[in-house]
């Protein structure tokens, strides 16, 4: 039997004008990938990442997305995200910040991408409530999708 191989790649999403949160869910960006790659790499690159690809975990505060594809189709996905320069009707860019072999030396990589986040927004928050508020959302790590 053999086994199958996943890539974890985690992605920034970095929009072009500043806004603190992103509108769009996981089904947006796996739509997004899709036809990117299909016009890039055609019926062929397609083939090659759709069994197995999704978009597993994305946080709309922190524009943090963690993206699942099978091993062979890893370099299909992590050479077209610098290309990709709009998402649904946001103009944003791709910056690649991890590419892991499993989703828990990925996750443990995007705490501390996200602490380090919390470390410079806290500072320009007053009030307690909204330190405690901004914690909460930014450090869920939801990954039932």
């Amino acid at each position: 039997m053999v086994r199958i191989k996943n890539r974890y790649i985690a992605v920034q999403i970095v929009p072009y004008t500043p806004t603190k949160v992103l509108w769009f869910n996981d089904n947006t960006l796996t739509k997004c990938l899709l036809k990117n790659i299909e016009k890039y790499y055609g019926v062929y690159g397609l083939g090659k990442i759709e069994q197995g690809f999704r978009v597993k975990y994305i946080n709309e505060r922190t524009k943090i997305a963690i993206i699942r594809c099978m091993h062979s189709g890893q370099r299909f996905v992590s050479s077209i995200l610098p290309l990709i320069t709009l998402i649904g009707d946001v103009r944003a860019k791709f910056r690649t910040l991890y590419i892991g072999a499993t989703i828990i030396q990925c996750n443990k990589f995007i705490i501390k991408h996200q602490k380090k986040f919390l470390d410079r927004e806290m500072g320009q928050l007053t009030s307690a409530k909204e330190r405690q508020d901004l914690f909460k959302r930014v450090m869920e790590f939801d990954m039932d999708r």
